[in-house]
Parts: C-alpha cells; structure tokens; sequence
C-alpha cells in the first residue's frame, strides 16, 4: 500500500527514508514540542545561546557553499531573483521554438518506461500542447534538462495521487473529494497578495493542517498550486514562498508529510523565485536543514531563515518587498485573519461555502484600487482596469490565434489574474451609488469583448501606420547594423561581438546602469562609420531607426545573449 493511501495515524514517518531523516524529524517534532511548551520564555530571552549561535552558522554554512558551488552570473541571477529586481522574461518565437525542439530530445532519451510515456500514448494532443510543455519550460527558466526531468516527475506524482484516468486532463474542484476540500477549507496554504515584484505570496501557515489522510493534502496542494499557473504572469515571473512557525503558529502535526510536500512542490512547474522560512529560535537548525537537504542548488541560493518575534518577522519580510499588510495576521494579537482566505474560497467551492455564515460579507461593496470598474460605457483609470488592459494587450496573439476552448482559458486566466491582486469586477448601478460584483459568468463576455476592442483598434491604427525610421537613398553600407532575420553584414558581427565582449559586465551591472553599456555599444557602431536599419514593410528599401529604437534592440540583444549562453553551458 502507497503511504498516500494509508490513513494520518498508519502513515510511517516521512522523515524515515533514510537514517539522517530519520534522525531530522525527531529533532523537527522535539522542537515544535518545546516551543510550543516554552514560547513565552522563547520570545522573553532576548540572548542567544552558544548553541543556537552554532546552528545559525551551520546554516549560513550550507547556503554559503551553495552560492559558492555557482558562476558569478548564476549567483547574480539567483540573488536579483530573491530579491524581485530581475529584468521581466520577454520571450520569442525562435527561442522558444528551439527550447521546444531541445525538450523534445530529452524527452526522447528518458521517457521509456515512465508515466509520462503512459499518458503521451493515451492523449499525445495533451501532452504535447505547446502551450502546456511551455509552462514547464518557464517554471525551470528554460533549462531543457530539467524541464524534462519534471515533466517526467510530474505525471508519476499525477497518477499517484489522482489515478491512471485523470493523467491527461486538468484536475478541477470536482476531481477533489470531500476531505480534500476540508483541508483546503482550513487555510493551511493561502496566497497573500503579490510582493512588490508583483509576485503571488504562496503562505505555509502549518499550524492550520488539518486532514484525514496526507492524500487529502497533496491533492490539494497540487490543485491550487495548478490553479495559479493558469495565469501567465504568474508562469513567467514564479512565486514567493513563505512558511510562518513564528510564535503559536507550530507545525498542528509536526512535520508530518515534510518530504512528500517538497517532492511534490518539485515535480509541479511554478517557479519558486523566493522561499522564506519564517521560526523562532532554536527551531531554524532542523527546520532548515531539512528543506535545504531536498532543494535543487539554484533554490538553496533564493532560500532565507528568518527568526525573532512576530514584529522583527513582519519587519525582515518588508525587505524583500513583502508588505505586512500582505499577510494575514492581526496587528495587535497576531492571530490569523481568515478573510481573504474564506473571500478566495467564495470562488473555488461555492456550493460548500454557502453553508456557512456569511455575515461579514453582506456590507455595502466599497471599490479597491485594484479592482476592475464597469461604469456604464465610461473608461475608468482605476488601477485594476489599468492591469486588464495590460493583461488583454500582452495575451491578444495568443488569444487570437486560439480555438474557441482555449480562449475560454486565457479569460479565465485574466479572471484569476485579477482576483489573485485582491481585485474584483464590479458594476456600477444606475444610480452611480452602488456597486454589484459581477458573477464569473458575467465577466467572461466583457474579456471576451475587450480582446475583440483592442484587435479592432490595432487593425485601425495598422491602416493608417506609417514606417517608423528614416529612408536612406541606396544600399547599406558593410558597416551597417541590419535588424531582421538571416540579416549578415560587418557591422552586424562587430554588434555581435561586442556583445559577447561586455555581457559579462552588462550581467553584472543594476537595471538602472546598463544603459551605459548599451549607449557605449551603440556609440562604437556609429563610431565605425555604421548605422542601424531595418527593411522597409514592402522590402523595396531601408529606413535607418531612431536612437531609442537602436538601443532597445541592442539590449534585446544582449537579453538574448545571456539566454543562449545559459543553454549552451557558455561562462
């Protein structure tokens, strides 16, 4: 019998696959059982002892070597990543083409006899649907290895905890039963906002797990962590995790299903971009050695222990962009506020949660900034209707090249997208006094229309678009710089080859400093006697581009640079 399908009490530990788990999860259980013993007297002693001192250094040992056991630009990259500053994943269609191809080879060498070879053979149109295999491929930041090595990972843990017949299709609420929806329901994972980065907070609140069996909350989690990589903008940017044992907040049942929470975090495709374990003294050492023992090398380098009192807490956590008013804990007594959790569970199990009370939830609907305002055929400036029309205008070629059922999943994507931000859709009434928000099936069309509004604007605009750049008389020059496909000339290799020449030093440098590089690199060009052109919409001549448009395209260039040498292994 599968340790999934035994009942919490029958279960082994899941600290018993080896010695030194083992020996991990006794010292967990033993910490959680003193701290619970002995907070007061935790939280009064303000000094540390020699041995906590000693653990502390243990740790920053470990996450030292593996910072250490990174190139430059990989610790560089880690480090902006935790941080939130890492410039935004701009993709193209040859870059993604060719990642695709280069998944396909691995997949190739490693699939026979897997789960994965089992559901390609049952549903090939599913298993290789672009867009599907292109979540995995953001989730590992576009390393093909280990794209494929999830893959292969998560449709064994797929039809281990949801069986042979939902290998090739979506889990919904309805595939959960209803002990799974009860540990959901006890909001020991909640998503809190989104960081400054505009991230989704992934909170791991452990003194809230409740469940009948550990099946129970796997499914769960492997359900609502899917739910989140139905946006786009949570694929291409991953998530921020945050485990809270801080105070009364202990583990409800002490480190039960520890390993089998990260192999299953492991094997789904949301990129943890940062993970903060968040303890009281004394609890770090185990709690931290356990989870970096089971990271990959570049996770260990975007992972943090934080320990103290609530406040110093909520105080480390602002540093990283993560406001206080992001998590769910009450100013003044620090219990959880379960709000937004039961406002999140509204949408995911109606029918469940309409047995409940629901009286806080019945007051006059006052609108957020984030929210998305419908006002009778007046554009609002709201924030939430500002995130929408980005929303609509990034997803509209992909919305528009879709058959009709995946359209219905980009909206609903964008639905997700805005609820996640703590948005909701509201209509103003006739009067202008009051507001309704709107039921999903209401929402759907107007998205709908708002894709069909910007196409028909684009196509507009199109017809009366003029080429931007000048026209030059002639044929370029060998020292020219000629964007485009399949476009050689002198000046395009001395382009390329000083970017080759400072990447290094263009990696290396803030956001805000590598335009210096860029300038540097465009001013060399011209030095040369080249210019930047482009070939006109007809192909009968050449305009030379403006020198913002040069500069936007040399840093494109430098963009892809990094990705190509991050594939290939380059240094």
């Amino acid at each position: 019998m599968s340790i999934l399908d035994q009942p919490f009490r029958a279960q082994p530990s899941c600290f018993d696959n080896d010695d030194e788990s083992s020996d991990n999860h006794s010292n967990y259980c033993d910490v959680f059982e003193k701290k619970n013993n002995h907070h007061k007297r935790q939280e009064e002693d303000t000094s540390l002892s020699t041995d906590v001192k000693q653990q502390n250094k243990e740790i920053d040992a470990i996450l030292s070597a593996a910072l250490n056991g990174l190139s430059f630009q990989e610790r560089q990259k880690q480090q902006e990543d935790l941080h939130g500053v890492n410039d935004e994943i701009v993709e193209e269609a040859n870059f993604i083409d060719h990642s695709l191809k280069d998944l396909d080879s691995h997949l190739i060498r490693t699939k026979q006899g897997s789960v994965y070879e089992k559901a390609e053979t049952m549903n090939p149109e599913y298993v290789h649907d672009r867009g599907f295999r292109n979540m995995f491929l953001r989730g590992n930041r576009y390393d093909t290895k280990a794209t494929a090595d999830q893959m292969l990972r998560f449709f064994a843990i797929k039809e281990q905890l949801f069986g042979e017949q939902k290998l090739t299709k979506d889990i919904t609420i309805d595939d959960l039963d209803d002990d799974d929806k009860e540990a959901l329901k006890a909001g020991s994972i909640q998503f809190a906002g989104k960081d400054r980065s505009n991230r989704v907070l992934f909170l791991q609140l452990p003194s809230l797990r409740v469940y009948k069996t550990l099946l129970n909350e796997l499914r769960y989690r492997y359900y609502i962590t899917m739910q989140q990589l139905r946006s786009e903008a949570t694929q291409l940017r991953g998530a921020v995790a945050i485990t809270y044992v801080v105070g009364q907040f202990g583990d409800n049942v002490k480190g039960e299903g520890f390993i089998e929470q990260m192999r299953l975090a492991t094997a789904l495709p949301l990129h943890t971009a940062a993970f903060h374990a968040c303890c009281n003294y004394g609890a770090q050492h185990v709690i931290g050695k356990a989870a970096i023992s089971l990271m990959p090398a570049k996770l260990k380098a975007r992972f943090r222990v934080h320990c103290g009192s609530p406040m110093e807490i909520q105080y480390i956590l602002s540093s990283y962009g993560i406001s206080v008013d992001q998590l769910p804990l009450k100013s003044r007594t620090h219990e959880i506020d379960m709000t937004r959790h039961i406002d999140w569970l509204q949408g995911e199990l109606p029918t469940m949660m309409d047995q409940e009370p629901r009286q806080e939830h019945t007051s006059t609907i006052e609108p957020n900034p984030s929210d998305v305002l419908y006002m009778g055929g007046k554009k609002s400036q709201n924030q939430g209707n500002d995130r929408l029309r980005n929303l609509v205008r990034q997803l509209a070629p992909k919305y528009g090249s879709a058959p009709n059922h995946k359209k219905r999943q980009v909206v609903d994507g964008i639905i997700h997208d805005i609820h996640e931000s703590g948005g909701r859709f509201l209509l103003q009434e006739a009067n202008g006094e009051v507001w309704t928000e709107l039921p999903i099936e209401k929402v759907r069309p107007k998205i709908s229309q708002s894709f069909r509004n910007y196409k028909n604007k684009r196509e507009a605009s199109s017809r009366h678009k003029t080429p931007t750049g000048t026209l030059i008389t002639g044929e370029p020059h060998p020292g020219d710089v000629i964007f485009g496909r399949s476009q050689r000339s002198g000046g395009n290799d001395l382009l390329h080859g000083l970017i080759k020449e400072r990447s290094d030093e263009y990696d290396a440098l803030d956001r805000g400093q590598k335009h210096a590089i860029v300038n540097a690199v465009v001013h060399r060009i011209k030095g040369e006697g080249g210019r930047f052109l482009q070939p006109t919409e007809d192909g009968s001549g050449w305009l030379e581009v403006s020198n913002e448009t040069a500069r936007e395209k040399v840093a494109r260039y430098f963009l892809n640079y990094r990705r190509t040498a991050a594939k290939s292994g380059v240094q």
